[in-house]
């Protein structure tokens, strides 16, 4: 997965974007918000990273 599909999933659960730090993404989403989200465009996210998004976030 590229980490611009994990940025889309995030938008499509309900989450926002925030701000950025560096090339780190934080979303918010009720008033919380998230851990930092890398993000490096077209380059491929790491799988255990993106799983670990994805069940805690529930993308």
């Amino acid at each position: 997965m590229k980490y611009t599909e994990l940025h889309r999933k995030f938008v499509k659960a309900g989450w926002r974007y925030d701000h950025a730090e560096g090339s780190h993404y934080f979303y918010i989403k009720n008033g919380e918000l998230s851990e930092p989200v890398p993000y490096h465009g077209a380059h491929e996210i790491p799988t255990g990273l993106a799983n670990k998004l994805i069940k805690r976030y529930g993308l």
